[in-house]
């Protein structure tokens, strides 16, 4: 079928920062979101509901099963590499609906092509395991009758310069389920603005830089349409966080981007904030502790 990008990807995005700003405190510290929470409000989004038993037509578009299903898993792929992930889905993706133990080759790669990005849904049973060249690519965790669990997958997977890749999937044979495969390109990370340049170009980072180059990441994610919301200075003193300047800090709890897993900002943060911040960390050590209130 055609692979089309759904028209609905705005109205996911929305969804998604809805979702996200929704479970954050007032003046606890923030944390990017994470994929779970990502394909969470994608498949949510999609599918309209829970899927349990097989996945029916009924949850998706169109009258074709395999058809939708297909839609969805392309829809979720392309989303999170391209507009969460800023890498580029490549080439002609493959599509099978299987069961039990099997393995493809992903042949005629692209130019550019880095990696692999594989979507998979769990059509009845347990989740398969897939592996991109030997190697696990982590994604949902399924179970038969089990409404709350996730019934999606998706990853990326990196891959040699040269040569086919190959796809397996270890599943009992009564795990049915759905796969979809294409080459991708890894997101370019974006470099250091000049104003970042200028504000690390002393090897010191002062409080009024810090505060300017997150102001800057902040303006740069809204613009991006992903806000962050508003995010207090913290500081840290008896055990307790505190936004009244008491003890050591400040800070912005911010989590930073990670190939992988929560690669949620390729562009803002390492072009406005990343550089700043490492230097304000390594002047400023962050007190090891788990996401805390402030008081």
């Amino acid at each position: 079928m055609k692979d089309d990008i759904s028209p609905r990807l705005t109205a996911m995005r929305d969804a998604l920062v809805s979702e996200v700003s929704s479970t954050r405190t007032t003046l606890g510290p923030r944390r990017r979101p994470t994929r779970g929470t990502v394909v969470a409000v994608v498949a949510a989004f999609l599918v309209g509901g829970a899927l349990t038993g097989g996945l029916t037509a009924a949850a998706l578009p169109g009258n074709d099963p395999d058809a939708a299903v297909e839609t969805m898993l392309s829809t979720t792929a392309r989303y999170m590499v391209e507009e969460v992930n800023h890498g580029a889905v490549l080439g002609t993706p493959t599509f099978r609906t299987a069961h039990g133990d099997s393995s493809s080759t992903l042949a005629h790669r692209p130019a550019g092509a880095d990696r692999v990005v594989v979507a998979w849904a769990c059509t009845d049973g347990d989740a398969p395991s897939v592996e991109v060249g030997g190697e696990p690519v982590v994604g949902a965790v399924c179970g038969r009758g089990d409404a709350a669990a996730d019934r999606i997958g998706w990853g990326t997977a990196p891959v040699p310069t040269s040569g086919d890749a190959t796809v397996t999937v270890a599943a009992g044979d009564a795990d049915r389920y759905a796969l979809w495969v294409s080459w991708a390109r890894s997101p370019r990370i974006a470099a250091a603005s000049a104003q970042q340049q200028a504000e690390t170009a002393d090897g010191v980072v002062t409080l009024d830089e810090y505060r300017t180059a997150f102001n800057r990441l902040a303006a740069c994610q809204a613009q991006a349409g992903q806000p962050i919301g508003d995010v207090p200075l913290l500081w840290y003193a008896d055990g307790t966080w505190n936004s009244a300047g008491r003890g050591a800090g400040p800070w912005y709890s911010v989590s930073p981007p990670s190939t992988d897993t929560d690669v949620f900002d390729t562009q803002c943060f390492p072009r406005e904030f990343a550089d700043v911040d490492a230097l304000w960390q390594a002047e400023h050590p962050e007190p090891d502790e788990p996401s805390p209130t402030a008081g």
